[in-house]
């Protein structure tokens, strides 16, 4: 859950934040959530854990089920635990076709 309060020192606690928002925070915060998602993500691998980032979600919806404030975001849904399966590796793009340097 991302906090604009981290962002905005005078946040009003009535204040809606969704996927519409005006507040150029809003973005902010979401950057800097997804960067610490992606910590924990990592993390939880050395630990020998799985993760599945959930981001098909409404906020209007998943806020009473959570009991978010309308002045948080909900970036993601993070789920965590050991693996019941061990699928083989899907097929990834070479880095020389993803990398790009000083140019496009």
């Amino acid at each position: 859950m991302a906090d604009i309060s981290s962002r905005i020192k005078e946040n009003d606690k009535n204040m809606y934040l969704d996927e519409n928002s005006p507040q150029e925070e809003v973005k902010q915060i979401i950057r800097d959530t997804s960067i610490a998602i992606t910590n924990i993500m990592i993390q939880a691998v050395n630990l020998d854990l799985s993760t599945c980032w959930v981001a098909w979600f409404n906020q209007k919806e998943i806020r009473p089920i959570l009991n978010i404030p309308n002045d948080k975001y909900v970036v993601g849904i993070l789920t965590l635990g050991y693996a019941d399966e061990s699928p083989n590796p899907r097929p990834r793009k070479s880095i020389e076709d993803i990398i790009h340097f000083e140019k496009w």
